[in-house]
């Protein structure tokens, strides 16, 4: 082995990167910052957006199927769904980016909620956002409950 290859090969071997090196007593180890999570583009924060006719597709994550179907309408600060001879309806608004909804009286036939449409009110209670899901539905959560609407 001639004499400079193994200076060649020391020389290399020390330019390697060593184990990393602890700061002096006292100071901090330097730590990158988390990334803040970005905002969902999909969410919406303003009535605008919401205003319209729709079909309440889902509660739940479960697909709706009655013998009738079940309409909601959208106005800049109410939200009206109309389900056979039932009425649900409430009063929004937008604090923030959080959506805040209050139940209102409103007519409506005598009988009693189906299971479908006391999940729908429940989720419609529980809601504290709104934001467009891959599906393009317009999809209300909170408190683990989910009312999912799509455009007529």
């Amino acid at each position: 082995m001639r004499p400079y290859s193994l200076a060649a090969i020391l020389l290399v071997a020390g330019c390697q990167p060593g184990a990393p090196t602890s700061p002096p007593d006292g100071e901090a180890s330097p730590v990158a910052p988390e990334p803040a999570p970005a905002p969902s583009a999909d969410r919406i924060a303003s009535s605008g957006r919401l205003a319209g006719e729709y079909r309440v597709a889902g509660v739940d994550g479960q697909g709706i199927d009655l013998p009738y179907g079940i309409g909601a309408s959208i106005s800049a600060d109410r939200i009206l769904v109309s389900s056979d001879c039932v009425r649900l309806e409430w009063a929004y608004r937008f604090a923030g980016a959080d959506l805040v909804t209050e139940r209102t009286p409103t007519a409506g036939c005598e009988r009693g909620f189906n299971e479908v449409e006391q999940a729908i009110a429940d989720a419609f209670d529980a809601a504290t956002q709104v934001a467009i899901n891959r599906s393009n539905g317009y999809e209300f959560t909170g408190g683990g409950r989910t009312v999912t609407l799509f455009t007529q």
